[in-house]
């Protein structure tokens, strides 16, 4: 026992010290192992994507349009890039009502998932029937599936297939686009950067631009005008401009494009036919907050909005017009609860803070209070 407790093999209890090195490692580690398989997908999905914690929520979509759905495996590679938990990549991904988790083992044999509207609207034009006839109808290669208020009330019954809405949907029409695979948004006529600059679309900006306004000139305009925010306390927007402006660097602005509200779809309306008015605005006011980032959060539900966005902002890019402020537009993913402003800005699960008006500063340090983005 001695010679055993010298060569720091043994203790007293004559069992094996557990620094001795006699007992062997285990051939894996515990808990899932990673696919090597899943990490070259991702790897070559992402490519030289930033792996910022924030853009989980941009990634999983990007995974998702790619192969249809989020396969565990995937959710773990994705994980592992991010060095994330994979308890909070399945936590964020299985909050939200867009994405499709496979688990291991699950068949997955749907091409096309069909998303049936469900909000009020939708159930008063007969979307219970609509979401029976088709899973009778349809084949093993479609998943059909109940989903939040698509912001288009004014064609109920309304379904989604792939990113395509059919409005005044039925069995025959959805069968119809799933048969052709008419999976991408319809892009609506709109007045892009070249109609709206023609009609003297962002001559106030240029203005600013060229120091021929000051910022508290224009925000004297704005106190002036009694114009209020609609997100329902009707705060003076002078007021915010000016209360923001005066707050410590860096400062970012967040815009609120959700809408989910049965019977609410004004903001899709008018990003799909007057984009510009809507950019001109944000652009005046975050020069005259002096803004360094503005962030335009879009619901998932509006496909073509954020596809139009992405179109014109590279305009104003070429043009010089954003001055060297960085947009982002983020794109959710299915979640009533993110159309409020503090829940939106979460950058993972959606989650609502104390009101801003029980909080020492009225709208975050240095942060725009979000709002609609009304012109």
């Amino acid at each position: 026992m001695a010679q055993g407790a010298a060569s720091g093999v043994t203790g007293a209890s004559g069992k094996i010290h557990p620094g001795s090195g006699r007992r062997k490692a285990p051939a894996f580690n515990k808990g899932r192992q990673l696919d090597p398989r899943d990490l070259d997908e991702i790897l070559e999905l992402l490519d030289e994507r930033s792996t910022q914690r924030d853009l989980l929520i941009e990634h999983l979509h990007l995974i998702q349009d790619k192969f249809g759905s989020l396969k565990a495996g995937h959710l773990h590679a994705l994980a592992d890039i991010m060095k994330l938990p994979m308890s909070e990549v399945y936590e964020v991904a299985s909050f939200y009502a867009h994405f499709d988790i496979v688990q291991d083992g699950e068949k997955v044999d749907h091409g096309i998932t069909v998303r049936v509207c469900d909000s009020l609207t939708c159930e008063l034009k007969g979307a219970q029937a609509l979401l029976e006839g088709l899973k009778a109808n349809s084949g093993a290669s479609v998943r059909v599936v109940r989903a939040p208020c698509m912001g288009r009330c004014d064609t109920a019954p309304v379904a989604e297939v792939g990113h395509y809405h059919v409005d005044n949907a039925n069995v025959e029409n959805i069968t119809s686009a799933v048969e052709s695979k008419h999976i991408h948004p319809e892009i609506p006529a709109y007045k892009d950067f070249e109609a709206y600059q023609n009609d003297g679309g962002y001559s106030l900006l240029r203005d600013c631009l060229a120091g021929q306004k000051t910022p508290d000139e224009l925000i004297k305009v704005m106190e002036d005008s009694g114009l209020r925010g609609l997100g329902g306390a009707g705060f003076p927007a002078g007021l915010k401009w000016k209360i923001v402006r005066q707050q410590p660097k860096p400062r970012l602005f967040a815009i609120n494009g959700d809408e989910g509200e049965p019977g609410t779809f004004k903001d899709r309306f008018y990003l799909e036919s007057d984009p510009h008015r809507f950019l001109e605005g944000m652009l005046v006011a975050a020069w005259a907050a002096e803004v360094e980032t503005v962030y335009i959060y879009i619901r998932d539900e509006y496909p073509a909005v954020i596809e139009i966005l992405h179109r014109e902002i590279a305009k104003l890019e070429t043009a010089g017009l954003t001055a060297g402020r960085r947009i982002d537009v983020r794109r959710g993913a299915g979640a009533y609860i993110c159309g409020e402003e503090s829940a939106m800005i979460e950058i993972h699960r959606g989650q609502s803070r104390p009101a801003p008006s029980q909080t020492a500063l009225p709208f975050g340090k240095g942060a725009l209070r979000p709002a609609d983005p009304d012109p």
